[in-house]
């Protein structure tokens, strides 16, 4: 398990996988570091730009996040942009 803390508005790299073919799911929680309410912000998910070049896939964070690499994701990251302090932890 690992843990990352990220201050508001700051775009953080969470994940990031390099020359692998292979699919895999990625999941993640999302926590405030203070005070009570919803987690919010962007999660963007970054696959290959490579052989097969496509766009970000941008998803509005929650407080559970499950994310999707496919086979031909060989440079794949996953970067989390929160509107508070989070504390993100990847299982």
């Amino acid at each position: 398990m690992k843990e990352i803390e990220i201050r508001a508005g700051e775009r953080r790299r969470v994940i990031r996988r390099f020359s692998s073919s292979i699919p895999r799911t990625f999941s993640f929680d999302v926590e405030l570091l203070s005070g009570s309410g919803e987690v919010s912000g962007t999660v963007e998910v970054a696959g290959s730009r490579w052989l097969f070049s496509k766009e970000p896939l941008l998803l509005k964070l929650g407080p559970t996040m499950v994310v999707e690499k496919g086979f031909w994701d060989t440079l794949y990251s996953v970067f989390v942009t929160p509107d508070q302090d989070v504390r993100v932890v990847l299982r």
